[in-house]
């Protein structure tokens, strides 16, 4: 299933199970892999604004940081950084956002 329409339909309210949770993280691991390849994926682009503000972001907050977040909403953080502040640091570095 594609991670966006789960993103969407975590938005408007369906709780998600614990396998949609692993597709989920699995699908970041390899956006965060893909970074070093190219920066021209769906990933990379604005989510809409109705998930932006179901997840507490910003409006234009890229697809990988939703998804990051909706990751640290369902998965108990361990010690160390949370996948958001993984993946904006990562985004930092390879210049796609500014600090």
């Amino acid at each position: 299933m594609n991670y966006q329409l789960l993103i969407e339909s975590y938005s408007f309210g369906t709780p998600l199970s614990s396998n949609e949770i692993a597709l989920l993280s699995l699908e970041l691991e390899t956006q965060i892999i893909n970074i070093n390849i190219s920066t021209d994926f769906a990933c990379f682009k604005s989510a809409p604004l109705h998930i932006c503000k179901s997840l507490s972001l910003r409006k234009g907050t890229y697809w990988i940081m939703c998804l990051a977040q909706i990751l640290d909403l369902h998965e108990t953080s361990k010690v160390g950084k949370t996948k958001s502040v993984e993946v904006f640091d990562l985004l930092l570095k390879k210049g796609i956002v500014i600090g």
